[in-house]
């Protein structure tokens, strides 16, 4: 998504030595060399056989070459401006799918999640560097899902993201996301509408340029809506999240590079967000305690460099995931919805994307 836009007439000494060598040229061959002239169908790129120094094949009259107007690299202009816009869109296949939150929401079957969306950097504002608008649409089906309206459809989430870097290393990530459930069921959650801002520091510069541990703190808040966690409050609350997302990158083979990464976590919140009093259960749900899950994951992603740029940057992924259920409302919460009474649970995904 970086573009590189090289102009000769940054380079002074480089522009005086082209200078002289097409003066030679122009004096040792009056004529046989033509005029540059553009190609729309190089994007406005020059040809290799335009940059020549004659006048344009079909021209009505010719100049002596000693009055031609040397045409360089110079003369070109700035390059025309490309579209600010890049997009993603990517699928992963998974054994089973838990909520960020620690929610069992599928336990058989696959869950595949199809995500998409786009990218737009707008620039610095103010104090706020590399201001970024992220938005797009992620998915969750479900194989085991058998509604009779909508199969295995099981969530569709919007999102609308915002970053930028502030101080030196610390940037920050602010998004807005509702959370639909398309299922017939008797007990349909309602659309929960959530907002988080994430605080993430960039120590890469304390390791070398392969590695980083990228720490971060995660706020996120329920407007309103059904509980996230099942059982929690419905809206007006919410919990935070604590984790380090190290990075590391394979460089053995240049073209192919595996970038490795880490994420570990673990959530903290009130007691009532995780489960709220008259559950019937048949216990207080809020007695729980405030930590709700611990996760920890390996993901290994790997340019698919053998498709030509032409068709977007593709990637291939896998990763395994450990997610240890700490607050005993959500196991149970996991296991009225999918029958999981295991505090333990294990993800393997597989999936591939491309960026544009």
């Amino acid at each position: 998504m970086t573009e590189f836009v090289t102009k000769a007439a940054k380079r002074p000494v480089i522009g005086k030595i082209l200078g002289a060598a097409a003066l030679a040229a122009t004096l040792a061959l009056p004529g046989m060399v033509r005029a540059g002239e553009s190609d729309a169908d190089t994007g406005g790129m020059l040809r290799p056989d335009a940059l020549s120094l004659s006048p344009t094949a079909g021209a009505a009259t010719a100049q002596p070459a000693e009055k031609q107007t040397p045409f360089f690299l110079d003369d070109a202009g700035p390059a025309p401006e490309a579209p600010n816009i890049h997009g993603f869109a990517s699928i992963s296949f998974n054994t089973a799918y838990i909520t960020p939150r620690g929610l069992v929401v599928v336990k058989n079957g696959v869950a595949i999640q199809p995500v998409g969306g786009l990218v737009l950097p707008i620039g610095d504002i103010g104090f706020l560097k590399n201001f970024t608008a992220v938005t797009g649409v992620w998915n969750n089906i479900a194989t085991a899902q058998n509604d009779a309206a909508v199969g295995p459809w099981n969530e569709m989430d919007y999102f609308a993201s915002f970053s930028a870097n502030v101080l030196k290393d610390f940037s920050l990530t602010f998004t807005y996301s509702p959370w639909n459930f398309p299922q017939s069921t008797l007990n349909k959650p309602h659309t929960e509408h959530n907002i988080d801002l994430k605080i993430s520091y960039d120590d890469s510069g304390f390791w070398n340029k392969n590695f980083a541990l990228n720490p971060y703190v995660d706020l996120w808040y329920e407007i309103s809506g059904s509980s996230t966690v099942a059982l929690g409050s419905n809206g007006n609350t919410g919990y935070f999240e604590l984790g380090i997302v190290p990075t590391y990158t394979i460089k053995a083979i240049p073209d192919y590079p595996i970038t490795l990464t880490f994420p570990t976590y673990f959530s903290v919140g009130p007691k009532d967000y995780w489960g709220r009093g008259g559950t019937g259960l048949g216990v207080d749900a809020s007695s729980d305690g405030n930590f709700g899950l611990a996760s920890i994951a390996i993901n290994g992603s790997i340019p698919l460099s053998f498709i030509p740029t032409r068709y977007g940057h593709w990637h291939g992924d896998l990763g395994v995931k450990y997610e240890y259920l700490i607050n005993s409302t959500l196991l149970r919460a996991g296991t009225a919805l999918t029958g999981n009474t295991e505090r333990s649970v294990w993800i393997g995904s597989a999936g591939f994307g491309v960026n544009f």
